[in-house]
Order: structure tokens, then sequence, then C-alpha cells
């Protein structure tokens, strides 16, 4: 099966749980009169089974895209891309779940896929930067003002998230000329780490703590949509050079 049609046949699965879902009956009715409108004749009776013959068209009135939302094409590891192509599908699916009525649960659960990409691209932008550890570890110890000294890491998986994405960020992120998205990644890290939780209190709590709490605040899933794509990107370009 083409990825295309796997992709497809997952968007119908999950419409077709959004359609039987009780609470939804007003999302069947209005899905298949837009359909019966668009086909230009009536089908009162049309039930599920007749919505799954029109994928192309469930596609196109939903406005969703079964496809990636970021083109990962780049990635050379197959095993890699695809479990970054499957992250960024689990992220779009949260951001179309009507049944979680929940906001700032679909947004945390949005973020945290979001997260997993970031954590796998950076992670491969230093795997492929600095084939050897040692370079890479040198090169950590030399970022301003961090607070990495190596110990024994073997290769990038024993470097933690954040002396990465620290590092990163003061490497090809410049804070002093308005370019905040390192410290945007960063807050994505933060999200993972609180937990929904207390991201939900911290929310709520201006000075819980001031710099999450605006990100939170003001964050929605295409602003966290962007930064993940930014990344990608910079990444992209980064190792063409």
């Amino acid at each position: 099966m083409s990825e295309k049609k796997e992709n497809l046949s997952k968007l119908i699965d999950f419409v077709s749980e959004l359609a039987n879902d009780t609470e939804n009956g007003w999302f069947k009715v209005d899905l298949i009169n837009r359909i019966n409108h668009a086909n230009n004749h009536s089908q009162p009776n049309t039930n599920l089974l007749d919505i799954k013959k029109d994928t192309s068209k469930i596609v196109e009135f939903l406005e969703l895209n079964p496809s990636c939302s970021i083109d990962y094409s780049f990635i050379e590891h197959k095993l890699l891309r695809t479990r970054l192509e499957l992250d960024n599908l689990r992220m779009e699916n949260v951001r179309y779940n009507l049944k979680e009525k929940d906001e700032m649960k679909r947004l945390y659960d949005f973020c945290i896929n979001a997260f997993y990409q970031i954590e796998n691209l950076i992670n491969y932008y230093y795997f492929e930067k600095f084939p050897n550890i040692s370079d890479l570890l040198t090169h950590l110890e030399s970022i301003d003002n961090t607070k990495f000294k190596r110990q024994q890491e073997k290769n990038v998986g024993d470097i933690t998230i954040s002396t990465k994405i620290y590092s990163f960020a003061k490497t090809h992120y410049n804070v002093d000329q308005k370019d905040f998205t390192g410290m945007n990644i960063d807050s994505l890290r933060l999200i993972r780490n609180e937990g929904l939780h207390r991201c939900t209190r911290i929310k709520n709590i201006e000075n819980e703590n001031p710099h999450l709490h605006r990100f939170i605040k003001y964050a929605t899933f295409d602003s966290v949509h962007s930064i993940v794509n930014a990344l990608t990107e910079k990444i992209k370009d980064l190792l063409k050079k």
C-alpha cells in the first residue's frame, strides 16, 4: 500500500470514528450534505459507506492533509525519516481531534508530538555534523555560558537534550536580533517535562513560570507547527554546507 493510500485509509478511519460518535451527529449530517451538494444530486439516505467512496472530497471538505505537513525527504536515514513522519501525522491528528473537549490537552498533546520531532531533528543534525563524538563534545563545551562538561558520553544520545537545544540555539539563533526560535524550541522541551497538569497551572498563573506562561498562553497549533517547520528548514540548510 502506498504511503498516500495508507494515510488516506487512516483518515477514513478517523472520519468514521467521528461520524459514529453520537455526540457528533451534526458532523455526519453536515459532511453528507456537503458531499451531496458537490455531486449535484440528493442522497437523503446516504450512509457512512457512501461517504467512504469519495475520500478526496472528505479531505477537501475537512481541509485535512493526509500527508505529512512537514517535508522530511532530506533525511537519509529511512527509519528516522519514518519516525519523524509518524510523529508529524500524530501531531496533525491531534489538531483535528474533535472528540477531545479539553483544548489545553489538545494543545499539550500537539506540543508533545512537535517536541518528539524537534528532539530527533537535533540529534540527527549533531550526528551528521559531528561524526566524531569527541569533536561534538569539544563543540558543546565551547558554547558561551554552557554548563556542559563531558563525562562518559559515547554517542549523541548520551548527551541531554537540554544541552543540545541550548547549544544549537546559541549557535544558530540570535536573540539580540529578535530571533526567539531557540527559546521557543526550548519551551516545547519544558512543556514535555512539566506535564499537562503543571502546564495548565502555568498557563493560568503568570508568576509560576513567566516565560513558559507567555508561551503557552499565546501558543496555537499553527505557531507550534511553524517552530518545527523552521527548525526543519534550518537543519536542512545547515547540512548542505
